[in-house]
């Protein structure tokens, strides 16, 4: 784990999911967005507490109707402007005319200032059987003003909500505060070596697959030794892969361990590699090849380490740490 990998380092960081929702669709969102951007919590306005202005990363999610942001949302800024103005924002609404949506967003960045790392409308829903009579006029209206008819839409897109929330976690990691290499390093390597067993997770569409397995970690490599099985079914298949070493839990404060995320490669029983591994670890490989079965190997090449140290805290770190290579 040296610096020629070309390793970053990034810290955690705490979020609220701030959010108004007339019928539920944007609280839906903002539920999905805290459970993947966690640590973080989702309130409405009202809900808001003092408290909460401890965060790195502020989301602000709003329905968006007749072009317009809900009211409590645009108080809320305009209330908060003093210590909104120093935090990282991400802004993004329903509407079930997304090119729309994106403009009324854009409008209210201009008219408030924010500083916003992100924004992005995504599509709503509309039953018409729940809305109030108030909110069908003005939805009438607002319909025959556009050409649209007035009948149910269902624009909402799970699967496009997780994808902005992977693109902010992403982001922020890469613009977080960082803990210094050579402190890190060293622990990371020094724990991968003192342990020897795994978690390796592996997938192939509605297959997965989670294998307690023995692990070297050698020249910023994981090799793992193998008989068989059906990991190999998903990894020939879709070689990406997730590894998970730790210790004991014991308590809150006494945690540590990593996730991995990687790459998986089958080293062919007749290559140097296989055999230099084979040596290392003490085998002789001409014996190994007598044995009934083969013993296949796999190489994981790391791409990004999720280290949580309980221990980071008392250096004046954040208890989890990013290393990406």
């Amino acid at each position: 784990m040296d610096e020629s990998a070309g390793r970053k380092i990034f810290t955690m960081r705490k979020t609220l999911i701030l959010y108004e929702s007339r019928y539920g669709s944007t609280e839906e969102a903002a539920k999905i967005l805290a459970l993947i951007l966690g640590p973080a919590r989702a309130c409405r306005v009202d809900e808001f507490e003092e408290r909460y202005k401890d965060i790195d990363l502020l989301v602000i999610g709003t329905p968006i109707y007749s072009e317009q942001i809900d009211p409590k949302i645009v108080q809320f800024i305009e209330e908060n402007s003093s210590w909104l103005k120093d935090k990282s924002i991400v802004l993004f609404g329903l509407s079930l005319d997304r090119p729309n949506g994106d403009a009324v967003l854009q409008k209210l960045l201009c008219d408030q200032q924010l500083k916003v790392i992100s924004s992005k409308a995504f599509g709503g829903k509309l039953d018409l059987e729940k809305l109030n009579d108030e909110d069908y006029r003005i939805l009438l209206v607002f319909q025959d003003k556009m050409g649209l008819p007035m009948q149910n839409v269902d624009n909402f897109s799970r699967e496009e909500i997780i994808e902005f929330a992977l693109e902010i976690k992403q982001a922020t990691e890469r613009s977080a505060k960082t803990m210094p290499s050579v402190e890190l390093g060293p622990w990371a390597e020094d724990f991968l070596k003192k342990h020897n067993t795994c978690t390796l997770a592996t997938a192939l569409g509605n297959r997965v697959r989670a294998t307690p397995i023995e692990y070297n970690y050698h020249s910023g490599l994981l090799y793992l030794l193998s008989e068989g099985g059906e990991k190999f079914a998903n990894i020939l298949l879709n070689n990406r892969v997730s590894i998970a070493v730790y210790d004991e839990y014991r308590s809150m404060d006494k945690l540590a361990g990593m996730q991995i995320t990687g790459q998986a490669f089958i080293v062919d029983p007749g290559d140097q590699e296989y055999k230099d591994f084979l040596h290392l670890k003490g085998h002789n490989p001409d014996k190994i090849a007598t044995m009934p079965f083969v013993l296949n190997m796999i190489r994981i090449e790391m791409e990004k380490v999720e280290i949580l140290n309980s221990d980071f805290k008392k250096m004046g770190q954040e208890v989890k740490q990013i290393l990406l290579f």
